[in-house]
């Protein structure tokens, strides 16, 4: 029986965080190429702005984690580099906001710079002394979460590739500082799984306050990083939208789901072991190792008049040199023949 509309409203109401979760803002940078401007996206108080901007070039990033889910992503993405070798700064005004967040962007260092590159967040405008948090480089091409504010105290640093995207993820965190002058707390994650919430932090920082209301996205000196896909959120899950893969690998040991379900397997705990063990002892199984299995072909068929209305046919198992290993052939005019020599393949599983 289907429930009235009240009723199924007053139903998910009850249930704790259904209602809470929200997608503050998000901008994928769906914009024309060239400088960037215009107030495309959702949630935003004001349209981007900067004397120099940075550039919108195309594609846009991409992340995939490491069990196949595909972040959600839209337009293009920005370049902090234009070509100038001058200090590019783009800012957009958001909703101030003082309370858990998460927060979730795409980065692609492109330069290994001394110089400031990343995203930044500042309250009430863009004058250095405002400046909260921001996730950087390191005075090289990696990445780490800093604290803006005096004293700037800094993260560990995650390693990064050049031309390689990584996910950054931002957790403000009330009252999950160490002490009366740092109440509170900001983490970092770095390339996390996107079905699940992470446990576990890259780094963290103490800080006095979570406010901002802006934010920017600057290169200095003409160094390039690419930026996209910036959400700010109340909640993991609504900074990290994702397609699930067709036959998903939930607990990342190299075998699907579908696959582990078909050998009576949990697709939920890893065989990474076993299978490890499997590819040390394959005699205890019954298998044969690589080394044990030598590279065939089969050359034929091979066709014959033998009577009239007949044909003899059969074929053979060669050595890459050519060399003839055994042969089969004419199974319905002659005799079974004895048993044969019959090929062992390896498979290339996991």
């Amino acid at each position: 029986m289907k429930l009235p509309p009240i009723f199924l409203i007053a139903g998910l109401a009850l249930l704790p965080g259904i209602l809470s979760a929200e997608l503050i803002s998000y901008d994928g940078f769906d914009y024309p190429a060239g400088d960037l401007v215009g107030s495309g996206g959702s949630g935003w108080v004001a349209p981007w702005d900067g004397t120099n901007p940075v550039i919108v070039r195309t594609p846009g990033l991409t992340y995939k984690d490491a069990t196949g889910n595909l972040l959600t992503v839209t337009g293009s993405a920005l370049n902090t580099a234009d070509g100038s070798g001058t200090t590019t700064i783009s800012g957009r005004e958001v909703t101030d906001r003082n309370a858990e967040t998460w927060v979730s962007m795409l980065l692609q260092p492109q330069t290994a710079s001394s110089a400031f590159l990343g995203i930044s967040f500042y309250q009430n405008d863009l004058t250095q002394a405002n400046a909260r948090f921001a996730i950087e480089n390191n005075g090289n091409k990696d990445l780490r979460l800093t604290r803006r504010v005096t004293p700037q105290v800094n993260s560990g640093v995650f390693g990064s590739t050049l031309g390689t995207t990584v996910f950054a993820v931002l957790h403000l965190v009330p009252g999950g500082g160490n002490d009366v002058a740092t109440p509170d707390r900001i983490d970092v994650f770095f390339n996390p799984g996107l079905a699940v919430e992470p446990a576990t932090a890259n780094g963290s920082i103490n800080i006095n306050g979570l406010q901002y209301d802006r934010v920017r996205v600057a290169g200095a000196n003409g160094n390039s990083i690419l930026v996209d896909e910036i959400r700010i959120g109340t909640t993991y899950a609504d900074v990290t939208p994702f397609t699930p893969p067709v036959d998903p690998d939930t607990d990342n040991d190299g075998i699907t789901d579908s696959r582990e379900i078909r050998l009576g397997l949990d697709p939920l705990v890893p065989d990474t072991a076993f299978i490890a063990a499997v590819k040390a002892n394959p005699g205890l199984f019954n298998l044969h190792s690589r080394v044990e299995i030598v590279d065939r072909k089969i050359r034929g068929p091979i066709l014959s008049v033998f009577s009239a209305g007949s044909v003899d046919y059969g074929f053979e198992i060669r050595k890459r040199n050519g060399d003839v290993i055994d042969s089969v052939s004419n199974p319905l005019l002659s005799p079974v023949p004895a048993p044969k020599k019959f090929l062992r393949l390896y498979l290339n599983t996991p």
